[in-house]
């Protein structure tokens, strides 16, 4: 596996319980497909983490960043192997690696499945994706614990506004009056009404758990196994 060192552009709060950490990757060799991940660490310490790349391939040969959605610790603080970090810092980027990627050959129809920061490396997917000569439909279903826990939200309410994706967020825990999106878990009536009189290619990343029980009903809206693609944490 190929360790490439990139310094730190900057860090910023994604959420209350996450950070975005951009590196400068400008002349560097990493090659990855849209999906995948990558060990990373400061560079001067031996501690690695796997962590989705949550920028798309598109973006690295554009202006040569590459962005990884980091949960953080209690207070809003990075983890010990990234403790620290900040603009200028040398980092470490193992890979990439694993098989969780968008297929260069892509159908009509595409449903994504996030829970929490598992919508990292369907960022990049969708990014690449909405980056093709010919998009396909692209639909994302987001839960979170809260609205704050929404990573990218901006992001995704700008795609849904423009009509280049279909959106649909639910908070499962928390949620204020000035709430107005769906509350609770992805139901089976959801899944059901993304795959009816379709066929989409599925993507699913998030919490096991969460992973698990999407592919139940995924399987229970009569997608057969060879069209979803999964990846936990």
């Amino acid at each position: 596996m190929t360790t490439h060192q990139f310094t730190v552009r900057d860090i910023v709060h994604a959420t209350p319980r996450a950070i975005l950490l951009r590196l400068d990757a400008a002349g560097g060799r990493l090659v990855f497909s849209a999906g995948q991940a990558a060990m990373v660490g400061l560079a001067d310490r031996a501690g690695r983490k796997p962590y989705s790349i949550a920028s798309p391939p598109e973006e690295l040969r554009r202006n040569g960043s590459i962005e990884f959605l980091i949960e953080a610790e209690p207070g809003g603080q990075a983890r010990p192997h990234l403790e620290g970090a900040g603009p200028g810092s040398l980092v470490a980027v193992e890979g990439p690696v694993g098989g969780f990627v968008l297929p260069r050959r892509l159908p009509r129809e595409l449903l994504f499945l996030a829970g929490g920061t598992g919508i990292a490396p369907l960022r990049s997917m969708i990014a690449s994706a909405l980056d093709r000569r010919e998009p396909p439909s692209v639909t994302l279903a987001y839960s979170a614990r809260t609205p704050g826990d929404f990573a990218f939200i901006g992001e995704w309410r700008r795609l849904s506004r423009q009509g280049r994706i279909r959106l649909f967020t639910t908070a499962t825990r928390e949620a204020d009056q000035t709430w107005r999106g769906r509350r609770g878990r992805i139901q089976q009536a959801w899944i059901d009404a993304f795959v009816r009189r379709r066929l989409p290619l599925c993507f699913v990343c998030g919490p096991e758990a969460f992973v698990v029980r999407m592919i139940e009903m995924l399987r229970g809206a009569g997608v057969p196994a060879r069209r979803i693609r999964r990846e936990q944490y």
